[in-house]
């Protein structure tokens, strides 16, 4: 353990049949295990640095330099070992040539191995220097590769926080923590969910998952998924539950002691074990993923509940504002029909004219409005569906211009079509609806008198564009004209809509497949716009 602490954060002891190991076992198993750590490459490259640095020493031998610079070299030759080989052991090795090669090759009598009794002690403490500088560098070499391992592991977790942060569905956050763990641990990756007593496979990370399937089909493995999230702690390999299993279970919990998502299963490599600070953090890595689809449900808690409240705010809204605008011509109406009906033989016949065609105009404001109201329930229905078909535009402008409102008739209407042969490919009685919406909004807010002008064109992304101009007073917040109840401030009539006209203008055009806008045009007058896909015939 005095060996290990500065390697490890943690210890782990789980076996509870711990029996005492003869020292002469002790011993054989060292033996085996260090032979069976040898690696030819690693004594390769320690016999390659042990000819290079003799070949130093020797070419310092010849330009008679003196001892110490030969000795450097070999001191530099066994911190090179220790770094390329990343193990005390082939330092070791090379701590136990140098004294023979360099009695071999640097004392007299030269390659004998016959030397002076007093170079012992020279050759002992050249062993000393070499063997301790070489375990100096491989522990530190130890000590960088596992820093490296618990940076590694950091940025692992940091990336998976941030990742898991801009995740906007239970999908995304099993897909990134997934991925992460497979990144981590290198092998296969399970993501199950426990409905109605069953464990659905949400996703799969890895390969060749056929086998694993299989085990993790088995009852046991069942049996010990209940327990994981029963308990909500992890089971498999590593933890103190079946820690002989190659699998290792970690539950994602949402809400501690309460609610458990599922299950991570993570295959365990048997030939590249993960050391505990691997297992700690995948276990970290579950606690994140838990946390993230708890804030994923309160998130959808939350927008449920502003949806809620928006759209009790939007009925509320549309009940005042419905029962607002209805009693104004329904008063009207009353009252006109009211006098046609007690006072018809004290009016004459301009009179008698002049209120019926203002129980005309209130009933036509309520047949709008009623249209209005039923296409906008029509469009924000989710199953709102455009039926597309070739639709000329000229005829699209001759059907709008005969359903205009009455006070149509005070203005100046001008058509202008680029072409004759125009056409879209869309719905032509929801754009005659746009159309009589735009120009009814335009004479309710203009003067009498003003000039009112429709025109079409082709343009390079084979669309159409739609301009309805009038030249009256410009919008100053042209930005919320297609916002739903907006309303106007410069009505003519005096009498302001609902604020629905225009935001179900812009639903249909949107549905046909095209854009639309409003557009201020110096130095007076508003300008419509919209555009409709071009018909291709195939």
């Amino acid at each position: 353990m005095d060996r290990r602490l500065p390697e490890i954060e943690k210890i782990r002891v789980a076996n509870s049949n711990y029996k005492v190991v003869s020292k002469f076992k002790q011993h054989l198993k060292f033996i085996d295990r260090l032979t069976n750590n040898i690696k030819l490459t690693n004594l390769f490259k320690t016999l390659l640095i042990l000819v290079i640095t003799t070949l130093g020493g020797l070419i310092l031998k010849d330009i008679n330099s003196n001892n110490t610079n030969i000795t450097l070299i070999y001191l530099l030759g066994v911190m090179l070992t220790a770094m390329v080989t990343k193990d005390r052991f082939y330092s070791l090795l090379y701590s136990l040539a140098i004294p023979i090669i360099y009695d071999f090759f640097f004392t007299r009598p030269v390659g004998s191995l016959q030397t002076n009794t007093n170079n012992l002690m020279t050759f002992g403490i050249l062993f000393i220097v070499a063997f301790l500088s070489g375990s100096w560098t491989a522990r530190i070499q130890k000590q960088a590769h596992l820093d490296a391992g618990r940076a590694y592991r950091t940025d692992i977790l940091l990336q998976t926080s941030q990742r898991l942060q801009t995740c906007q569905t239970i999908t995304e956050i099993f897909q990134v923590t997934g991925e992460q763990l497979n990144q981590l641990f290198g092998d296969n990756v399970f993501i199950l969910e426990k409905n109605d007593q069953q464990y659905k496979l949400v996703q799969k990370f890895g390969s060749s998952f056929s086998a694993d399937l299989q085990k993790l089909a088995s009852p046991n493995l069942t049996a010990l998924f209940d327990w994981t999230i029963q308990h909500q702690q992890p089971a498999g390999w590593g933890s103190l539950k079946n820690n002989k299993l190659s699998f290792a279970l970690l539950p994602v919990i949402v809400i501690q002691g309460k609610e458990t998502a599922g299950v991570i299963v993570i295959k365990i490599n048997q030939n590249k074990l993960p050391d505990p600070l691997t297992l700690d953090l995948a276990v970290s890595i579950a606690l994140t993923c838990g946390q993230a689809l708890r804030q994923n449900q309160s998130l959808k808690e939350q927008a449920q509940a502003l949806a809620l409240a928006q759209q009790e705010k939007l009925r509320a809204d549309l009940l005042r504002g419905i029962s607002h605008d209805l009693r104004t011509p329904l008063t009207a109406i009353y009252g006109d029909s009211d006098m046609l009906l007690h006072e018809e033989y004290q009016l004459d016949g301009k009179q008698k004219q002049e209120l019926a065609h203002s129980i005309n105009q209130n009933a036509a404001w309520l047949v709008d409005l009623t249209e209005n109201l039923l296409s906008m329930t029509k469009v924000d229905d989710q199953n709102f569906k455009v039926k597309r078909e070739p639709e000329l535009i000229a005829d699209i402008f001759e059907a709008a211009l005969n359903h205009l409102s009455p006070l149509a008739e005070a203005d100046q209407l001008i058509t202008e079509l680029a072409e004759t042969d125009l056409i879209a490919h869309t719905n032509g009685r929801l754009i005659v609806q746009v159309i009589v919406n735009i120009i009814n909004n335009a004479i309710k807010y203009s003067p009498a008198g003003s000039v009112i002008k429709m025109a079409a064109a082709k343009t390079d992304q084979q669309q159409i564009l739609v301009t309805i101009y009038n030249n009256g007073p410009q919008i100053p917040d042209k930005d919320q004209v297609f916002k739903l109840f907006y309303r106007g401030q410069n009505s003519d009539t005096g009498r302001k809509g609902l604020g629905i006209g225009l935001a179900l203008c812009q639903a249909i055009i949107l549905a046909c497949g095209g854009k639309i806008g409003v557009e201020n045009v110096n130095p007076v007058g508003v300008r419509f716009w919209f555009t409709l896909p071009e018909w291709e015939e195939k």
